[in-house]
């Protein structure tokens, strides 16, 4: 059994295309996808094919299509059996030897049946007759799928009974796929009539041309007739007489080995193979770019929806203030309004009893003012509370549907580069989550609320004890509990104890006037220190809730965005890469087509 042998400029050809297979298959296998494993595979095994420099003729077709017998008559030799049932998932190999084997040899662990023929087509030259494509046998097609992409040369063999079946039209997609160069026989011609074949003939080229844009050569034949002429012929030797049609067959191949030879054909059939490789991932390359483009803006869609999110906020605070301050200038009308109606002579001794004035007050001044105002900071806390619930739903709506459409394109994306990713975003669902879920109870309410009544209760108490104690300076006694005497004896140290120490009745008015004027003072004094407080209270809580925004978007969302940015470099790097690979090809071939002379046993 010898192989080709090379010598020169074709063996430093070879070896170049040695490296290039194996780095092209190191790169597949660092880009990932879902056929990625197979491929490094393949391009591996091609990379052992050239270095044993085999050229590999690949028979594929249905079973019970012929393909052994076809074999056989392009052998000229009833070499391999042949039979209408599989009997086993072997392959058979006919490899050239000046001499015929007896019995095949196995193996490959079994899987590779060997024979020895010299009548293949000359030094090197391998013909493969793999497993049925419509076997019953699985490991069949796996079998036929394998050399299909380690194949210099693919036959095709359809049946004339049921020509291009849909198995058939699935191989001959993957050996165009793969770059292989392909003839099409169509066999059994011999159960036709004339105008029947003529009928298939053209039925398959057109199949071809319109499912596949495929146009190989096509050829009618009778392998089964053609065997009749065993011994006399074989793939250079032509019969006188041509029964089975074989001789167009024949022709083609000589003509094709002797145009190029096979120790061409092998390093250009795998630089299709390389290409082909090329071409399949760039295409996912450029889908993955797709992905994470598409990843990328809905990830920034939810930043910016963060951003929104915590702006509106400045625009329902400022509402909600607004809404206080109208309260708290209505408190402040009535409680100058109260001032005014209780610093006066008549009403200074009834003013003294704190409880009846504090109760006074709370009901002509603070009223309804304290519903107001909790009815404000609840539909305020309501509206940040709601606003925050609608927005939390939505980015967890968001970021699951995200991470369901990395689910489903788990067959399609790079599995290894998005798991981090996947981590992320899973860890970005789980705290969206909670967030969620912290707005069910009503403790951020309730706490507001719980603020707003107990300040305005205060303030009501401290407020007329003030006033109760400016009373009882003016009217000259030590405290409110302390006025025992008739009202005409508090009338009269009204009128004359003020008018002896200011000097006259004119300066008691004044002072009055005076303690009005600093009471309603002290009064504006103390609301707008409330209602500064409850100001600073929404403050602090929209600042919190913007805070929980921002801080998810920065520090959250920041995983999503890096792990996007990872991928979107390396799949530049990896088109780069691809590139390179390209334009050695390219360059590899264009050495071989300078070569001239090769060299072979």
């Amino acid at each position: 059994m010898t192989s080709i042998v090379l010598e020169g400029p074709i063996a430093e050809a070879r070896e170049r295309e040695v490296r290039l297979l194996h780095d092209a298959a190191e790169l597949v296998g660092q880009i990932g996808g879902e056929s990625s494993a197979e491929d490094r595979r393949r391009l591996l095994q091609n990379a052992l094919d050239l270095q044993e420099m085999f050229f590999l003729v690949v028979v594929v077709g249905e079973f019970n299509s012929g393909k052994s017998t076809f074999i056989n008559a392009l052998l000229g030799d009833t070499l391999l059996p042949m039979g209408i049932t599989p009997t086993t998932d072997a392959i058979e190999l006919v490899r050239w030897s000046n001499r015929r084997s007896k019995e095949p040899r196995w193996r490959d662990e079994e899987v590779v049946r060997e024979w020895t023929h010299p009548n293949t087509g000359g030094p090197g030259v391998v013909i493969v007759d793999t497993p049925g494509t419509g076997s019953v046998f699985r490991r069949h097609e796996q079998i036929a799928k394998s050399f299909l992409s380690r194949s210099d040369l693919v036959i095709f063999l359809l049946s004339a009974k049921r020509a291009l079946a849909e198995t058939e039209r699935l191989y001959l997609e993957l050996a165009r796929d793969y770059g292989k160069k392909i003839i099409v026989v169509i066999n059994q011609t011999d159960l036709l009539e004339k105008r029947e074949r003529h009928e298939v003939e053209s039925f398959v080229r057109q199949q071809l041309i319109e499912l596949l844009d495929l146009r190989p050569p096509i050829f009618m034949i009778s392998a089964r007739q053609a065997l009749k002429q065993r011994g006399h012929t074989g793939i250079f030797t032509a019969s006188a007489d041509d029964p089975g049609g074989m001789n167009p067959v024949r022709d083609y191949l000589r003509q094709t080995f002797e145009r190029v030879p096979p120790a061409k054909q092998k390093l250009y059939a795998q630089l299709d193979f390389v290409d082909s490789i090329v071409r399949k991932y760039r295409d996912y390359i450029e889908q993955q770019v797709g992905l994470v483009s598409n990843d990328t803006a809905l990830a920034e869609s939810l930043r910016k929806e963060l951003e929104r999110q915590a702006e509106s906020l400045d625009d329902q605070l400022a509402t909600a203030k607004r809404e206080l301050d109208r309260v708290f200038d209505g408190l402040k009308e009535r409680g100058r309004a109260f001032i005014r109606e209780n610093l006066t002579l008549q009403h200074a001794t009834r003013a003294l009893n704190q409880d009846e004035m504090q109760a006074d007050f709370e009901r002509k001044v603070v009223g309804s003012a304290i519903d107001q105002i909790t009815t404000i900071s609840e539909q305020y806390v309501n509206a940040v509370v709601d606003n925050s619930r609608r927005y939390w739903r939505s980015i967890l709506d968001r970021l699951t549907e995200l991470q369901t459409r990395l689910d489903q394109e788990a067959g399609a994306v790079d599995a290894s580069g998005y798991a981090e990713q996947r981590a992320a975003l899973q860890e970005a669902i789980a705290i969206a989550d909670r967030e969620l879920k912290s707005y069910t109870d009503q403790s951020l309410a309730e706490n507001l609320r719980h603020t707003f009544r107990s300040n305005l209760i205060g303030f009501s108490a401290g407020f007329t004890a003030m006033l109760g104690g400016a009373i009882a300076v003016a009217l000259g006694v030590a405290a409110p509990g302390a006025v025992t005497a008739t009202a005409g004896a508090v009338i009269a140290a009204v009128v004359v104890g003020p008018a002896l120490l200011i000097g006259g009745l004119s300066a008691a008015a004044l002072y009055w006037r005076k303690l009005k004027r600093d009471a309603i003072n002290e009064l504006d004094s103390r609301l707008d220190a409330l209602s500064a407080s409850y100001h600073q209270a929404m403050v602090d809580l929209t600042h919190r809730e913007r805070n929980r925004l921002l801080q998810y978007g920065q520090q959250i969302l920041a995983p999503v965005f890096s792990q996007l940015s990872v991928l979107n470099e390396r799949y530049t790097q990896q088109k780069a890469a691809l590139a390179q690979i390209e334009e050695r090809s390219r360059a590899l071939r264009r050495d071989i087509d300078a070569i001239t002379i090769i060299t072979e046993e």
